[in-house]
């Protein structure tokens, strides 16, 4: 299982995780949290179980994302 932590507004919290249920087998949401301070955010933790991919037809064809993911100066391996 992964544990995901989503930070936003609670309007995009809220928005978001319906979507991440799409792709992952969502196992528990959590309430929303407030961020510490005169913060408007909150944060919110999702629990999704991987495992077999979900085929998810968004109307085009499957293509690797744009966007490069990196960590600590270095690039992480592609999934």
């Amino acid at each position: 299982m992964v544990k995901i932590r989503l930070e936003g507004t609670p309007q995009e919290c809220q928005q978001a995780t319906p979507r991440l249920a799409e792709v992952f087998d969502v196992v528990s949401i959590s309430h929303p949290y407030p961020n510490r301070g005169a913060s408007r955010l909150v944060r919110v933790y999702v629990e999704v179980r991987l495992g077999d991919q979900r085929d998810v037809d968004h109307g085009v064809a499957a293509r690797r994302p744009q966007a490069t993911i990196r960590r600590a100066g270095g690039e992480l391996p592609a999934p």
